[in-house]
């Protein structure tokens, strides 16, 4: 059942509200982290996204994946995070409850992301996973794509966000085993690496806020003698 933000989202204001939440998500992006690095490619077409949720800047890195390829995003999230900004349904956000809505919107080839361990918890292991990304992919006809993710305080000011896309899944996949192998991958991959560099094969998509020391690093290097 359409809401009133469904009604208004392709008029002038609906569009207007919506430019104004994205401007303040990739602000947010910018602001908070670091930088935001991918490795793999997001393919084309229809797709139930399933990540691992363990940051505030989740729901931000789903949206950024979209933008990023041009694809309409929905990420289903639970009725009570929408109740205090409801404005966020027209940049994607769905009540995880309009499963309908959710599949007529696979069925116009766009995406729907959802974090299948359900809540957010510690950036540790997976947790065990709830069914509902499968039934979704399953009922719509299209595969599942795991993406892992990691945003970690490393050898800077401020937080880096690390993105692992893998390859798509049949509705039936063992979507467990690949989204727990991939962050294993990225796990290792983190540990591995010094925490000022980048882990190889992994492109930075954002730019964001540079610490202290690397805004005025210019200026000693300008009065070193």
């Amino acid at each position: 059942m359409a809401d009133r933000w469904d009604a208004i989202k392709e008029r002038p204001l609906g569009r207007l509200l919506r430019g104004v939440v994205e401007a303040l998500l990739l602000l947010s992006l910018k602001e908070g982290l670091r930088g935001v690095y991918l490795k793999g490619e997001t393919p084309e077409g229809p797709l139930v996204l399933a990540m691992n949720h363990h940051s505030f800047y989740d729901g931000h890195l789903v949206w950024l994946l979209a933008r990023r390829r041009g694809k309409p995003i929905s990420l289903l999230v639970s009725e009570e995070n929408l109740r205090a900004f409801p404005v966020l349904k027209l940049s994607g956000a769905l009540e995880a409850g309009r499963v309908r809505e959710a599949l007529r919107r696979l069925q116009r080839g766009e995406w729907v992301a959802l974090f299948p361990e359900g809540t957010m918890g510690y950036p540790g292991p997976l947790r065990p996973l709830r069914r509902g990304a499968g039934w979704l992919a399953a009922k719509a006809g299209v595969p599942l794509l795991p993406v892992a993710s990691r945003v970690a305080l490393r050898g800077y000011q401020h937080p880096d966000a690390f993105l692992l896309v893998g390859e798509p899944l049949p509705p039936e996949g063992d979507l467990e085993g690949a989204l727990r192998g991939l962050l294993l991958e990225l796990d290792e991959a983190l540990k591995g690496t010094h925490p000022r560099e980048v882990p190889q094969g992994f492109l930075e998509i954002l730019r964001g806020r540079r610490s202290l020391e690397e805004r005025v690093r210019p200026l000693v290097r300008l009065l070193r003698p």
